[in-house]
């Protein structure tokens, strides 16, 4: 019993641990990345303390961190462990040897005026927020005592995010015909059924049922919705890929999903001579205010993007009904 590699999946080990003695319950659990990493998930597995040890509260925020990102799959989604990793490596050559009780409101006030010559207030927010939730962590595990301070946050007016600006549904075609041919079912579940990133991301052949043209979407908080396939075009893209037994979107170098197609999009949108920032979010947006442009009800649309709330759903009328006057002021100018 100890940690090997898993054999159905490169990249992936198996710790295979009894924590509580011979006789105890056995544990079983696959850790993604290096051995390293797995060999630290071990150790914490097996690390049992006497009821009345108190674990040191001297530990530096990078010996913090290594134990916190251990910890981390189990509580987030591999896109949110990726991404709290690099807002680390911002914030470890400025924090990283301190201890939580050398932290103070002023060097993360330094740390916030360095990082905006470079970083908007709402990414440096980002930064503080794993960090905040590290040593949160970090002190309900008892490896350090509470932040003697409140984060020092940017306010909500200088971090809210601006107002999404939808592409037409013909930008999205031209978009769709530029992007190289691996990027466009995932284009297509973004643009033309409206998933989010990681569902369109991480689809799997189970999750479609072509005969009755539905897409099973699991959503935030595991919550499930039906998704139609409501375009010629996705329903080809999803025929090509039938034969995928598990992700229907696979990068060929890394044998995984993606975790992104931000560089496809750019260039894209670049070859399609369209002069937007294009991100994915933005695909989700467009298709909510072309679907409410071209008379999909509000109920309906909230059923298919899977909004817990009848209120996010009718952004998209404001966002359709701004599209259409700035397309009527168009044609008024010509």
């Amino acid at each position: 019993m100890s940690v090997r590699p898993d054999p159905t999946s490169p990249g992936t080990w198996i710790i295979d641990c009894r924590p509580g003695g011979y006789q105890g319950k056995r544990l079983r659990k696959r850790v993604e990345g290096t051995r390293e990493l797995a060999e630290q998930v071990h150790q914490l597995l097996m690390r049992k303390p006497p009821a009345d040890y108190k674990r040191p509260a001297n530990q530096t925020l990078s010996q913090i961190y290594r134990e916190w990102i251990a910890y981390y799959p189990n509580a987030a989604a591999k896109s949110t462990v990726e991404d709290a990793k690099s807002c680390w490596s911002h914030l470890e050559p400025v924090f990283g040897r301190h201890l939580v009780k050398t932290l103070s409101e002023r060097l993360i006030e330094n740390y916030k005026a360095d990082k905006s010559k470079s970083l908007k207030p709402r990414t440096i927010n980002k930064h503080l927020t794993y960090l905040s939730s590290m040593l949160k962590w970090a002190a309900r595990s008892g490896l350090c005592d509470k932040l003697h301070f409140d984060m020092p946050f940017y306010p909500a007016k200088m971090t809210r995010a601006a107002k999404p600006r939808p592409i037409s549904a013909e930008q999205i075609t031209a978009i769709y015909e530029a992007i190289e041919p691996e990027y466009k079912l995932i284009f297509l579940l973004m643009s033309d059924a409206g998933l989010r990133r990681n569902e369109a991301l991480q689809l799997k052949r189970d999750h479609v049922e072509y005969d009755s043209g539905l897409i099973f979407v699991t959503g935030k908080g595991s919550k499930e919705r039906i998704v139609p396939i409501s375009t010629n075009r996705l329903r080809v893209e999803l025929i090509k890929v039938v034969h995928k037994k598990t992700y229907l979107s696979v990068n060929t170098k890394t044998g995984k999903p993606y975790l992104s197609i931000r560089k496809a999009l750019l260039r894209a949108a670049e070859k399609a001579g369209i002069d937007k920032h294009i991100y994915h979010h933005l695909l989700r947006h467009s298709f909510g205010t072309n679907a409410t442009i071209s008379g999909v009800d509000v109920k309906a649309l909230q059923s298919i993007m899977g909004h817990s709330s009848a209120d996010t759903t009718q952004i998209y009328q404001h966002l359709s009904a701004e599209y259409l006057r700035e397309q009527i002021k168009k044609m008024k100018e010509k």
